[in-house]
């Protein structure tokens, strides 16, 4: 199984006795069989851990991105530490958006990719799209060409689902070329930095339930049919501030922000709310102005029609 480092554009790939970076092999002195052999992405230490019990033992190894290339620790077992000297950009350490669509499956990536559920893959895939090292704008060829999602709101999940599907092998690891040839796209050899498609994919992803227009808040503009309930947390929105929103049965509920600057804003609400209340006490209506005040969190209900 392969997977992405977080905070890096590196791809391990993890055998029973052996680590594979980039192009650059890590045997481990183990015999085998490696029984319970697992390997784990861990998004909220950024890190990737490699385990299992082979006849020598029990090992278990964490690997993080450096400057300069991957760390190998071994926290419990017969290996050593070591460091996979490779050409490495972290990416900054910086809050990381949260997005929930209620599933809370275990995530063994195995069943996660034969149950195919969007609900479950498209939260790990907005988080982890977030912890990759900047990349340069390029063409939308290749599997990026299903970034571009059709305007039909009835046809979102299939185009959302082509896109995972042709874009991601492995632990959603990135490819510009779908060599599964699965004909969601022409089939094509291209060039280019498949990580753009983590990067881009997280701000489609973000793009369905929120958008921003300097002082202007849409929320849930593209919510796709089927995703009854959810929730956002600790959304930036530059020159605002940071907010929190959840919806259920369809409709937006609650909404949080915390003002890092006052001035008025405009909320862009789903066609069926007509008006909202702020602080528990006083009623707006849609699309009247809302006054924020520097570091005070003002909180929104009664979204209704």
């Amino acid at each position: 199984m392969s997977c992405v480092i977080p905070r890096s554009c590196g791809v391990i790939q993890a055998f029973p006795t052996l680590l594979r970076i980039h192009d650059i092999e890590w045997k481990m002195p183990l015999t085998g069989p490696v029984h319970g052999f697992t390997l784990q992405q861990d998004l909220e230490r950024d890190c990737v851990y490699v385990f299992g019990k082979a006849k020598e033992g029990y090992f278990r190894l964490r690997i993080e991105a450096h400057d300069n290339g991957f760390h190998i620790e071994s926290e419990k077992g017969p290996l050593e530490s070591d460091l996979i000297k490779a050409e490495n950009q972290l990416s900054l350490q910086k809050p990381c958006e949260r997005l929930s669509l209620g599933s809370h499956k275990a995530q063994d990536w195995d069943l996660v990719k034969r149950r195919m559920d969007l609900q479950e893959i498209l939260p790990v895939l907005f988080c982890l799209g977030q912890k990759v090292p900047f990349i340069p704008p390029q063409p939308f060829t290749g599997t990026a060409q299903l970034l571009k999602l059709p305007d039909e709101r009835k046809d979102l999940e299939r185009a959302l689902l082509s896109f995972v599907k042709a874009g991601f092998k492995g632990m959603l690891v990135p490819r510009l070329t779908d060599d599964e040839h699965q004909g969601f796209i022409p089939a094509s050899v291209e060039k280019g930095n498949p990580f753009f498609l983590l990067a881009e994919g997280a701000k489609m992803i973000r793009s369905l339930f929120f958008k921003q227009n300097e002082r202007r808040l849409s929320f849930l503009p593209h919510l796709p049919i089927s995703f009854d309930a959810g929730r956002m947390v600790g959304l930036i929105a530059p020159g605002i501030g940071t907010l929190d929103f959840e919806w259920s049965k369809k409709l937006l509920r609650r909404v949080n922000i915390r003002a890092e600057i006052s001035g008025e804003v405009i909320l862009e609400l789903q066609k069926e709310i007509q008006t909202f209340r702020a602080n528990k006490k006083k009623k707006l209506k849609k699309g009247e102005p809302l006054l924020l005040e520097a570091g005070k969190t003002i909180h929104l209900d009664r979204f209704e029609k």
